[in-house]
């Protein structure tokens, strides 16, 4: 008894060698970790309109041999635009955003017994396939911007994968102006002109996007009028004070002094008018502001002489 339990026990160890010593099989979990159970794996993510590709390969230690086995989709749906070939490469330029999940069988060669079995395995992928990155700004447009006046706008890239750097790719910013690594556009401009400029985002899958922008800088708002003319009591008056530069639209008001009596500041037209009833000369500010709350303020004189008409003749009696 004792003879026969030992010979049983060597039998087994015996099929247990052959059983370690029999090829694997299986598709590798190189090309795409298991991210997501057993069998299910998530290949890197592709990117709608960029060429991709990844290749499927054999399992370590499956003893057929590198290059021996054909891959084919089994089942399940490909990126539209991605193709499996014989040789384990799904490449191609899908062009439909979306999350894709099919099975892989991987087939053995039927010519060689001696080292495969013939034997085909699955194994089912998953494929993301994201939208290109695009670029959002806040505001939508580069607001006005104008010589000493903080400006500020932010980039926003959406889509991408990580954290986005952000640098000017070509032009050049206003003097004064900088873009920050996390898409802030901001700074004081010191001068006035057109800026064209590309700026330029990368991910952390070194995925670039870029956008072509223009701010224009005004010259700092003043007051251009030098001095007004004398006005005339008991005649209509009107003088227009004018501005440079600034942002649209500008606003005037008296900020010191008091105007003749009879006459009045448009505030949106910028127009002294009316109809002077005292004589005089009155020292008065005035000050413009624009869009952007620049402001500009000069001290004028306003001279009110005496009427200069001639006396009406009377009728002799």
């Amino acid at each position: 008894m004792i003879v026969k339990r030992s010979a049983l026990i060597l039998v087994l160890v015996a099929v247990l060698a052959v059983a370690s010593d029999a090829p694997a099989g299986g598709i590798s979990d190189e090309t795409c970790p298991n991210v997501a159970g057993e069998y299910t794996n998530t290949c890197p993510s592709g990117t709608v309109g960029v060429p991709y590709s990844v290749r499927f390969s054999e399992s370590e230690g499956s003893g057929c041999g590198p290059g021996r086995q054909t891959f084919h989709l089994d089942s399940g749906d490909l990126p539209p635009g991605l193709a499996l070939a014989p040789d384990g490469n799904l490449s191609g330029t899908s062009f439909q955003p979306g999350s894709f999940q099919f099975y892989v069988e991987m087939r053995e060669p039927r010519d060689d017994p001696a080292n495969c079995a013939g034997k085909t395995t699955q194994k089912k992928f998953t494929l993301k396939v994201r939208r290109q990155p695009w670029i959002v700004s806040t505001p939508a447009m580069p607001p006005h911007s104008e010589v000493g006046i903080p400006f500020r706008m932010t980039l926003r890239a959406r889509g991408g994968s990580g954290i986005f750097v952000w640098k000017v790719a070509g032009g050049r910013l206003p003097p004064g102006v900088r873009v920050g690594v996390h898409g802030t556009i901001a700074g004081i401009p010191w001068t006035p002109g057109t800026y064209r400029f590309v700026a330029s985002a990368k991910d952390t899958e070194a995925r670039s996007l870029i956008r072509q922008m223009k701010i224009s800088v005004a010259p700092r708002l003043r007051i251009r009028t030098q001095r007004l003319p004398a006005a005339e009591i008991g005649r209509r008056y009107s003088a227009d004070l004018s501005a440079a530069g600034g942002v649209a639209p500008t606003e005037w008001k008296l900020t010191h002094g008091r105007l003749p009596r009879g006459m009045r500041l448009a505030s949106a037209l910028g127009r002294l008018t009316g109809l002077p009833k005292e004589t005089g000369t009155r020292v008065v500010a005035i000050e413009v502001s624009d869009g952007l709350k620049a402001k500009n303020a000069k001290t004028f004189r306003i001279v009110v002489l005496g009427s200069t008409r001639p006396p009406l003749a009377l009728p002799r009696g």
